[in-house]
């Protein structure tokens, strides 16, 4: 079961361009003065990746300043010290699979490194350049993607074909595939029934389109108040944090 204090704002954070860099760990001088910001406070993570990643990228120091922490696009939930409360089910179609295949088979993006499908709790995350991309080898990809829109084309072509699923850009190298309406907006759904009574959000993809737009849309409808910030990168973060006053506006 999930529990806010409905006299606190809720706080909640992407990881990815928000945090960190992508799949990069957390920056100390970030961590340090965030650890001090948290202080009496209630934050949450709202991240489409997975807990052992989040581990991986978000010190253990830094994870205990979060009540919990929404993985895989909120369909998994873990309490603090790692505690799961909540899981979702999630099974790709066997005709995606092939047509996800295909997509690898006729890139033009000319590197690939492996593990480009990875089923994650409710949800699937695909990459042409695969998971096991390097910080140079994503930043390459990235660049090409920019300017060729690959991603965005295969995650038109799945909401096209499949009514059912919600296909998004997310992070720097990969796609985000869910079940219909349970994208990140379900972590204001999980805390509003929680009774938050106001919701800030920071994350990097707010645009239609990025894998945090849906929670951007899901405020928009929850008759909470609410901020949001679009970020380019964790040292905005550190700006936001840096000046408190800035949570008193938003948009």
């Amino acid at each position: 079961m999930i529990t806010v204090d409905p006299n606190k704002i809720c706080y909640v954070f992407d990881v990815d361009g928000t945090l960190t860099e992508p799949r990069m760990e957390m920056d100390t001088n970030l961590s340090s003065e965030f650890i001090a910001w948290t202080a009496n406070k209630q934050c949450f993570i709202a991240t489409g990746s997975d807990y052992s990643k989040t581990r991986e990228q978000v010190p253990w120091y830094v994870l205990d300043c979060f009540k919990y922490v929404f993985c895989c696009m909120g369909n998994e939930v873990r309490a603090q010290f790692g505690t799961t409360v909540h899981r979702s089910n999630f099974f790709l179609p066997d005709t995606l699979k092939d047509e996800l295949d295909s997509f690898l088979e006729n890139t033009k993006f000319n590197l690939k490194t492996g593990n480009h499908l990875e089923m994650r709790t409710g949800m699937a995350n695909f990459s042409i350049v695969g998971r096991n991309a390097d910080f140079e080898q994503r930043a390459a990809y990235n660049k090409w993607d920019n300017l060729n829109g690959e991603r965005k084309m295969m995650a038109d072509f799945i909401n096209q074909k499949y009514p059912d699923l919600e296909a998004s850009v997310g992070g720097s190298i990969s796609i985000d595939i869910i079940k219909k309406g349970l994208d990140k907006g379900q972590v204001v759904h999980h805390l509003k029934d929680s009774g938050a009574t106001k919701i800030v959000f920071v994350g990097d993809r707010c645009e239609e389109g990025g894998n945090d737009y849906g929670i951007v849309r899901e405020l928009k409808k929850s008759g909470l108040a609410f901020e949001w910030y679009n970020v380019s990168g964790p040292e905005d973060t550190l700006k936001l944090i840096r000046t408190n006053k800035v949570f008193e506006g938003g948009k």
